[in-house]
């Protein structure tokens, strides 16, 4: 008797997770455009970089006005203070890190970068990639872009349950499956001497609470959450900028 009561709370439980990850997916939204970051920054006389940055929408940005609103932007940016840059994005919406290894890489290696970005892992997390899959990937991709010489600096991943189409307790489940995915990527740099954002460092109260943050679609980050971004991870690669990879 226990059993069968154990085993219907535990039917009931994965019925009410799957409705609610039907109402996430499926809930209507507005359309929001991607974008292609590809750009050119600051003054032609100075001393070359290349960057290029494999991805997902988090690199794609569907919720802001225009390319100039990505992180990778932003960042760019403000790399240029004192060199050229040269940034291709390869990135894709809705791609998985599978996706990455097989259509992203390739080109990224081709464009010769001596810094590389790679924005991956939520997707993966949320649509119920196994864990091992995703790190035997994600080492396999970290570890064709270190080959290159270039500095690589992966995106980790934060707390998806901030996303606000969630709830609970998928909202629980998806948060708990983010942090281990977060995890693999820093195991996976520490074999390959790779850098990884630290997205958990920052308040994670403020994703929770402040809607202005996220576009329109309540699943996307708006203009705003892409300038933390960018804050988060110019942070990451400051000390990196005077070290052995790229031009000074």
């Amino acid at each position: 008797m226990v059993a069968r009561l154990v085993s219907k709370g535990l039917m009931a439980g994965a019925a009410l997770i799957a409705l609610e990850a039907a109402y996430a997916i499926l809930k209507p939204s507005p359309h929001l455009p991607d974008f292609d970051a590809s750009s050119e920054f600051g003054d032609p006389r100075d001393p070359l970089i290349r960057v290029a940055v494999l991805g997902d929408s988090s690199v794609t940005a569907p919720g802001v006005d225009g390319p100039g609103d990505i992180w990778i932007s932003r960042v760019c940016d403000r790399l240029a203070n004192d060199r050229r840059v040269e940034m291709r994005s390869f990135a894709v919406g809705g791609a998985l890190v599978r996706d990455l290894v097989d259509s992203q890489a390739l080109h990224a290696v081709d464009f010769e970068p001596d810094l590389v970005f790679v924005s991956v892992g939520a997707n993966d997390a949320i649509k119920g990639v196994p864990l091992r899959r995703f790190e035997r990937d994600l080492d396999h991709l970290i570890g064709t872009l270190a080959e290159t010489g270039a500095a690589v600096v992966q995106s980790g991943v934060g707390d998806l349950g901030t996303i606000p189409r969630l709830y609970p307790p998928l909202r629980n489940m998806i948060s708990l499956r983010a942090s281990m995915f977060d995890q693999i990527h820093w195991e996976v740099a520490e074999r390959h001497g790779s850098t990884v954002v630290d997205q958990r460092s920052d308040d994670l109260d403020i994703w929770y609470k402040d809607r202005s943050l996220w576009a329109a679609d309540l699943f996307h980050v708006s203009a705003k959450g892409h300038e933390r971004w960018a804050n988060l991870v110019w942070k990451t690669i400051d000390p990196l900028l005077n070290g052995a990879h790229g031009p000074s």
